[in-house]
């Protein structure tokens, strides 16, 4: 998949390092649509090109693709900054849901986020999320609660990139000067 502009970029690495699979890219105008499957689960993710201001419309466009298409959740990736009314539509509709049970429905992906392979960097350990299994292992292992290990933001472009949520808890896999290879767990937090 070659990625052209800065917001595709961005859906490559996405696409990447959550371990998404492309079944369909549709381009219309200014958006670009990439239908993704990863198990069981369906992802739409939605790039608004050369917008300075994405706004509720795009919010509207990517919720009915994400109920058409039976996807678990919508990631719209813009260029520019989202306008509040479009802001609070999400968090009304991610309420919603979380409500019923269900994690995010629409994942705002801010401009802020590196447009290049932040994990290609020597200093940049690789992380990953841990499934319940491990996260009960790890737990046990060392005697702790969750929120006594180091914290992550789930804002730092790291977490985004592997879809980290608040409450996840991040292998990094790392190599040192010093200490060689490591492994160390992050927490992630709001």
């Amino acid at each position: 998949m070659e990625a052209e502009s800065l917001e595709e970029r961005r859906a490559a690495l996405i696409i990447k390092y959550r371990g998404l699979e492309v079944e369909e890219v549709e381009r219309e105008g200014n958006k670009v649509y990439y239908y993704l499957r990863r198990g069981e689960d369906r992802y739409v993710i939605l790039c608004v090109l050369g917008e300075k201001t994405i706004g509720i419309s795009y919010i509207r466009d990517l919720k009915e693709k994400v109920e058409q298409k039976g996807a678990a959740r919508g990631i719209l990736i813009g260029g520019g900054h989202y306008t509040y009314s479009a802001r609070s539509t999400v968090e009304r509709l991610n309420d919603e849901v979380t409500r019923e049970g269900r994690s995010r429905l629409i994942e705002l992906i801010p401009p802020s986020l590196p447009a290049f392979d932040i994990f290609q960097h020597e200093l940049v350990p690789i992380h990953e999320i841990l499934s319940e299994e491990e996260r009960r292992e790890v737990l046990e292992q060392y005697h702790v609660k969750p929120y006594q290990l180091p914290w992550i933001k789930a804002s730092d472009p790291i977490a985004i990139i592997v879809g980290a949520e608040p409450g996840d808890i991040l292998r990094v896999r790392g190599r040192s000067e010093t200490a060689g290879e490591y492994i160390s767990y992050r927490y992630v937090v709001e």
